[in-house]
Parts: structure tokens; C-alpha cells; sequence
């Protein structure tokens, strides 16, 4: 009862955020496109709602999360996560910490939240604002909304201020930018870099900025779900769990010629097998989890997602718990599918080597090198020439500081240097298994490239073998 009443009170007084998110604007004057990366913890989900004109309401989608309970799935679109209508325009919002808001008494106070009134009658960011001057947002204060419109204007609200147009493009995240102010984030800075390099945009560069934004395994926070949004068509490009190879289209025009109607997020996409091989492989071992592999991707390929590399983690733990063979066995059975796969070739380095078998081990590597001589977990795991290892940071190249912290060093930072568009610095050390993280900006990261790793949550740490 308390969890339904806890849920009954977000729905109608507050907004439930997110832990982290990216929001962008990308506009060259023909095009004007949104992306947003919702960064979650991995076990939420979420529902797309459709709502087509109602009298003088325009149409409209909103997007929520869900709860373990369905009765309160129902009465979720009252509590919105973001949305757009029929005239293209955006909302969405980003958490930050909880600032006081502004009490003018020629306003009304406001406790209901503004999204879904403002996709139902305003078209543009200035009818929005319009709107939002009327009140007092009483309870808009540990998030900011963005607004943004076909025309390429857009704003950023929060109960304390309201801060409008400045240029042409803009990124926004987790930190509130009153009066202009700023704090080293690695995802906004990385944004702003690309778009202030380009000078148009299509849908790629949209692509490309979600994933160097993007936040990934093995933290404990990562991107659930990714958004390109063509805000002149009102096309939704929708990306799930960071796979960009499996992209879903929707238009929202189409969907409002279908009436209101609701679909949760995960049946737009095929399914997951990661839980399958799982449980087979708890039960029945490593035979188990090849044959239910090879079942469902000789039976069901349309059905489950072989795109991603879900599969491939399974074999990385079986590395990390220390079953280094069945993590070759699985790897093997990968690439009897995909046998150009380099993913697939690193880690069977890595598992051979971790087994002894040095011939087969320097046989994968020499593969991944002939094809990508600066593949980075090959390089890691494969090139500790006098065991001196290279450690490197891709897709982070707005960050201000980068260090490595391990075991080895006693936890102490070790300063990382800019090099191009990564962060890098070599370390040389014994023989043997360590534990490590790197420190952006302040914030504690697990290697997103190596995907070997101990713990969960916070305590989330990237293994690193010496040889």
C-alpha cells in the first residue's frame, strides 16, 4: 500500500528523473534535430503513449517509465518523462540538484506538471513560455525542462528561471546553467565540441553524438534508451540499451491515424536473450547455454537481438569468475555466426592467453590488428611488451581531467594526457590481476571499452590482467 501511494503521489504532484540524461539541439537552418540519451539504472522500462486530436487539443506522444505494478502503469501518462506533438514541438527534462524556486505573488502557484498541457495546445517555444509565465512552478525544482521547436528555438525551465535561446546549437545535462553558468561535464562538452565542428547535420552526426554521450557497461548507470529526433518531420529514430545497429523509426503522424494507444518501449525491438543464456547456464553449464544459443538463433533470429554484444559479456564474466574455458567454448560458438566479428576475436585473445595457450592467443590478436592496430582492449590485454600497459579513454575528449586510479598505484591518481581525441597514459607493472577505475572530471568511471569486470553498483571495478 505505501508503494502505491508513493507512486499515486509522484503521478500527480511530482516528476520522477532520471539519474542522469543528454539533450541537443542540432540546427543548420534546413534541419533541425533533437537527441537525447535517457541514463538510467539497467532494470527500468519505460511506454510510449499516443494521444491524436481530442476538440482543440493537437496530438501528441509522451514517453514515462513503468512500475512493477500495472495498475499504476495506467495512470502513467499523468507523470511524463518527455514528449512532442504534432507541430514538432520537444520536451524533456534533465535532474539536477534541487534549487529553490521563485514565489512572485501576482502568479498562481502550479503543483501539476506543464508537459502534457503544453504538447495539447502550444506549437512553439514561445507559446510555451507564454503559458509557463502564468505560474509559479512550485515543484520544479531538482529538474530543468527543455523546450524546444520546428524553427529551431528552444529554452531551458526551471521554477527559478527561464533561460531562452543563445545559439543556433545547444546541448543540456545535469547541472543548472542560470545566467550562463557551467561545470566541466564530460557528455555536454563533448556535444557542444561536435556541433560547434559541423556545419550541417544529418542523421549520423546525431548518431555519433548519442554514442560519445552515451553512458555504457559496466557502470552502474547506463543509457536505457537514445532518441534522434527529426523535429520538422516529426520522425522519432529510437535506439535501445546503446544498440545503434537495430534502429526503430517511428512516425508520430502514423501513430496518431491509430487513435490513443500506448506500447512499451522493449516489444519495439527484438528481444533480449541475455536472461536465457543466463538461467541455462546456471542449470546446465556451459553445453546448456551453447545449445539454447544455437536453438534460438537457428529458430528465432527475427525474434531475439543477435545485433548486440550481450552475448558476448556472457563469455567476458565467465573470463572474470575465473571459467576462462567456457568463456572460450561460448566465444567459439559466437563466431561459428559472425566470424569477422573483432569483438569476438579480442576476448578469445584474452581467454587463451588467461589459459596458457599463448600460441592461440597471439593468433587472435595478430587478426585484430591486421584489421583495427589501434583496437583498444587488444591493445590493453595484447601489447604489454616488458609488461608496460596502455591505457586509454575514447569518446571523452571534452573532459577537462582524466586519471587512472587502481590497486596498483594504492588508488592514488595517476594523471592521464590528451592525446587527439583520447585520454591516455602507460603504466608498467608485475605480473598478475588488478582492479582499476578512471576519475573524469571528478566522477569514479569503470573502463567502458573493457568489459571485464568484479562488483556492482558503485562498486563496479575494471579487471586488468598482466601477463
Amino acid at each position: 500500500m505505501k508503494s502505491t501511494l508513493f507512486f499515486l503521489v509522484l503521478i500527480f504532484f511530482g516528476i520522477e528523473l532520471s539519474n542522469a540524461c543528454t539533450i541537443f539541439m542540432a540546427n543548420d537552418g534546413r534541419n533541425v534535430w533533437i537527441g537525447n540519451n535517457e541514463d538510467e539504472d539497467t532494470s527500468l522500462s519505460y511506454r510510449l503513449w499516443y494521444f491524436p486530436v481530442s476538440g482543440k487539443s493537437y496530438g501528441y506522444m509522451i514517453w514515462t517509465e513503468l512500475s512493477d505494478d500495472e495498475k499504476i502503469n495506467g495512470l502513467m501518462y499523468k507523470n511524463p518523462q518527455g514528449g512532442m506533438n504534432e507541430h514538432g514541438l520537444f520536451l524533456d527534462y534533465t535532474a539536477i540538484d534541487a534549487i529553490a524556486v521563485s514565489h512572485d505573488p501576482k502568479k498562481k502557484n502550479r503543483e501539476e506538471e506543464v508537459v502534457t498541457y503544453i504538447l495539447k495546445n502550444c506549437k512553439t517555444v514561445k507559446e510555451a513560455l507564454k503559458f509557463i509565465s502564468k505560474y509559479n512552478l512550485v515543484r520544479l525544482t531538482g529538474a530543468q525542462l527543455f523546450i524546444g521547436d520546428a524553427n529551431g528555438d528552444y529554452a531551458t525551465v526551471h521554477g527559478s528561471f527561464i533561460e531562452t535561446k543563445a545559439t543556433d546549437n545547444f546541448a543540456l545535462t545535469n547541472y543548472c546553467i542560470k545566467n550562463g553558468h557551467y561545470e566541466t561535464c564530460w557528455r555536454r562538452d563533448v556535444a557542444n565540441d561536435y556541433l560547434k565542428k559541423k556545419g550541417t547535420y544529418a542523421l549520423q552526426d546525431i548518431i555519433t553524438i548519442l554514442q560519445r554521450t552515451a553512458q555504457k557497461k559496466p557502470s552502474n548507470t547506463i543509457t536505457n534508451y537514445s532518441m534522434a529526433v527529426e523535429l520538422k518531420k516529426k520522425n522519432f529514430h529510437l535506439y535501445y540499451k546503446n544498440d545503434f545497429k537495430t534502429p526503430v523509426v517511428i512516425s508520430l503522424a502514423e501513430e496518431l491515424k491509430k487513435g490513443k494507444h500506448f506500447q512499451d518501449m522493449a516489444t519495439y525491438f527484438p528481444k533480449s536473450i541475455y536472461q536465457i543464456i543466463i538461467d541455462k547456464y546456471s542449470t546446465d553449464g556451459i553445453d546448456g547455454a551453447i545449445s539454447a544459443y544455437d536453438s534460438l538463433r537457428q529458430n528465432h533470429s527475427k525474434e531475439y537481438n543477435f545485433n548486440n554484444h550481450e552475448v558476448i559479456e556472457l563469455a567476458i564474466q565467465a573470463i572474470a569468475i575465473g571459467k576462462a574455458n567456457d568463456g572460450i567454448r561460448f566465444l567459439e560458438c559466437l563466431k561459428k555466426y559472425e566470424p569477422e566479428n573483432k569483438e569476438i576475436d579480442t576476448w578469445l585473445g584474452v581467454a587463451n592467453r588467461k589459459e596458457g595457450r599463448l600460441e592461440e592467443s597471439n593468433h587472435y590478436f595478430t587478426k585484430v590488428f591486421d584489421n583495427d592496430p589501434e583496437n583498444y582492449v587488444a591493445t590493453l590485454f595484447g601489447k604489454q611488451q616488458d609488461q608496460t600497459v596502455m591505457f586509454q579513454m575514447n569518446d571523452f575528449e571534452g573532459a577537462e581531467e582524466v586519471f587512472l586510479s587502481g590497486d596498483f598505484s594504492e588508488w592514488k591518481p595517476i594523471s592521464m594526457q590528451r592525446i587527439n581525441d583520447r585520454w591516455a597514459c602507460t603504466v608498467t607493472l608485475p605480473k598478475g590481476e588488478y582492479h582499476y577505475k578512471f576519475i573524469v572530471n571528478g566522477i569514479y568511471l569503470a573502463d567502458q571499452l573493457n568489459l571485464l569486470y568484479t562488483g556492482s553498483g558503485p562498486y563496479i571495478y575494471s579487471i586488468l590482467y598482466v601477463w
